[in-house]
């Protein structure tokens, strides 16, 4: 029997110390132990499980199925797959329709009967719940910090972290004035972000600008 294999890990669950080796060795062993040809395995690292576009191991994966002949797929986990109810059973429905075989390790699940599936889809559901739950309470701490005038996520130019507030840094806002000049007067992003740093004006993180990165700056002061 020919299989692939899938490993994906989050940069979240990479900070978490959540292996790709580990899954690798995972998914070698169980396939030694039913001796399953292992053709290759596909990974994804620091690659969010939300979308299927940005994975290009995943699609790796998928375009090789298409174009060869193989019998299965084996994950680690089924979270592994994806995060998204919709495209983890759309998968798993492909895989069926085509005689294909899905199984998880870590799970012990199956597509290859009834009870398997309804335990694929309930587990998926359960996955993407665990995920709007997490972003929901990081929103939640965001506003409440904000409220409160504490630092939150990453720091926006035009204030600093003292002790853990916010405090207006009076140069950074006075660059951000002159760039809503210099727009209004129809300077394009990449000639501001020349004349910021032939002026030795750095960003945030100490470096120089770019058209884009000033631009996704300024989007925060809905320029």
């Amino acid at each position: 029997m020919k299989v692939l294999g899938y490993v994906r890990v989050s940069s979240e669950m990479q900070k978490q110390g959540y292996s790709i080796t580990n899954q690798k060795n995972k998914i070698v062993d169980y396939c030694k132990y039913m001796d399953y040809e292992l053709i290759e395995i596909y990974e994804d690292n620091g690659v969010s499980g939300m979308s299927i576009d940005k994975r290009e191991g995943y699609k790796g994966m998928v375009n090789y199925m298409n174009e060869n002949d193989i019998d299965g797929i084996v994950v680690y986990s089924l979270s592994r797959l994806g995060r998204r109810m919709k495209d983890v059973i759309n998968f798993l429905d492909e895989l069926r329709n085509r005689g294909k075989v899905f199984y998880s390790i870590k799970e012990n699940l199956s597509n290859s009967d009834k009870i398997g599936n309804l335990i694929v889809n309930i587990m998926t559901s359960i996955n993407e719940f665990e995920v709007e739950n997490i972003r929901e309470r990081i929103r939640d701490v965001k506003r409440e910090k904000k409220k409160n005038g504490l630092v939150y996520g990453r720091l926006m130019y035009g204030f600093d972290d003292i002790d853990g507030k916010l405090v207006v840094n009076e140069f950074e806002r006075n660059v951000i004035k002159r760039i809503k000049n210099l727009r209004s007067r129809k300077w394009s992003w990449r000639k501001i972000s020349n004349r910021l740093n032939e002026e030795d004006i750095k960003s945030k993180c100490g470096s120089v600008w770019y058209d884009g990165s000033l631009y996704n700056m300024m989007k925060s002061y809905m320029i």
